[in-house]
């Protein structure tokens, strides 16, 4: 599938693809266009543009995010690649964050194309779903399946850090990450879990829970804000009553 606006670079992206190879390209204008076609045929990988100035119903993030949660969806899982102009750090941060699997800027090289392409057909990477992400494993290095599920899981099972401080990493991670969003919504969270992490002295399944509950809060923040709901304060308020009623029963 390719999905790009702009008439001239959808042509030269077409004869791209198919030097490389693909014989059978869907097209798409247009984001809604895009994924109806995808609905009705699964496609093995999707290039979509990533412009700029595109208008509101076109943003790409958004569609990407739609794409990966739509959950039962064949299509779900399906790589998805990026063509913009170069991008800051946190802009391909963010487009990571809700699922892009990779990235291609311009001016673009046809041996970068077929590297790219060849890459994600013969090195698939874990598609994870959770709370607060789905998409394919942002981590290159293989994933480990065992153990509880918190930063630093390596370190942990291989004993050289424990539970408790690698939950205490995370956290002190997931707040730095808040405040360089800017979103007063999200540091009210990201200062909740440091608050929450650092009053308790071991981490169960009952802690991971909690950790669990912000992760799912920042993830409802973020969708909500795309979808422009000025509802959210009372998600984190009552996220912030929920865990002083844990704390107040240590």
């Amino acid at each position: 599938m390719l999905l790009e606006s702009n008439s001239f670079l959808r042509n030269m992206l077409l004869g791209l693809l198919r030097d490389a190879g693909a014989n059978d390209v869907m097209v798409a204008k247009r984001g809604d266009t895009a994924l109806n076609q995808i609905a009705e045929r699964t496609p093995s990988v999707i290039i979509a543009d990533w412009h700029t100035n595109s208008a509101p119903d076109e943003d790409r993030l958004k569609l990407v995010r739609t794409i990966r949660e739509s959950d039962g969806a064949p299509f779900r899982d399906t790589p998805i690649v990026l063509i913009s102009q170069p991008r800051t750090r946190r802009e391909i941060e963010r487009a990571r964050d809700v699922g892009v699997s990779e990235f291609l800027f311009t001016p673009i090289a046809p041996v970068t194309l077929q590297d790219r392409l060849r890459s994600l057909d013969e090195q698939p990477r874990d598609f994870i779903s959770s709370s607060r992400f789905n998409g394919p494993d942002r981590r290159r290095r293989e994933r480990r399946a065992e153990g509880p599920v918190h930063k630093r899981m390596a370190d942990v099972a291989a004993g050289l850090t424990s539970p408790m401080a690698a939950a205490r990493a995370a956290a002190v991670a997931l707040a730095h990450e808040t405040q360089l969003t800017g979103d007063r919504l999200a540091i009210r969270v990201g200062r909740s879990l440091q608050r929450f992490i650092t009053a308790v002295s071991d981490y169960t399944a009952i802690e991971a829970e909690v950790v669990e509950m912000h992760r799912a809060a920042l993830a409802q923040l973020l969708r909500m804000a795309e979808e422009g709901n000025p509802l959210r304060e009372p998600v984190v308020t009552g996220l912030e009553q929920v865990v002083a009623k844990r704390m107040g029963r240590r």
